[in-house]
């Protein structure tokens, strides 16, 4: 059982992940969800970064299809994705299912190359993502693991290799 807030959370995600409105998420939405990520920071689509979020989307999409047994060629209804992501979280296997796509966005946020990844430009990437300010702070604060504001690059696995 989630917490009511936690639902909501989730729902909220999956009316972003929903990039065609048609009430279900299928890998097409993930890639999508991707495309709008790097067009929102100006990261041209064939660009490593890019490749990478797309790489680190549709892992999320296929690893949370197969939570709720569905083909990864299939869909997910709102239903399907709160008890995917739900069973993620009770079974400690969050980090493998959003790992990728969490690393490639940090990435992505580093719009300078030089590593670090600023509260600033991470908040930027996620207003891009349809998060609120306050939203895009809890989740920096939750990754900020040493609690120095800024998060490194080179401390999160490469998209596919986590």
């Amino acid at each position: 059982m989630i917490t009511d807030a936690l639902r909501a959370e989730y729902e909220h995600r999956f009316a972003l992940y929903d990039t065609d409105g048609d009430g279900y998420l299928t890998a097409q939405d993930f890639t999508d969800r991707a495309r709008l990520l790097t067009d929102a920071v100006g990261e041209p689509p064939d660009s490593p970064k890019a490749q990478a979020l797309g790489a680190g989307m549709r892992h999320t999409f296929e690893q949370l299809a197969a939570l709720v047994q569905v083909d990864a060629m299939g869909r997910l209804d709102r239903t399907q994705f709160v008890e995917a992501f739900t069973r993620a979280g009770t079974s400690g296997a969050m980090a493998d299912v959003v790992g990728p796509s969490v690393s490639a966005t940090i990435a992505l946020a580093d719009a300078d190359g030089d590593g670090v990844v600023s509260q600033a430009d991470f908040a930027a990437v996620h207003r891009a993502a349809g998060y609120s300010d306050a939203q895009a702070a809890q989740a920096f604060a939750a990754l900020d693991q040493d609690g120095d504001g800024r998060l490194l690059v080179e401390a999160w696995p490469v998209a596919g290799d986590a």
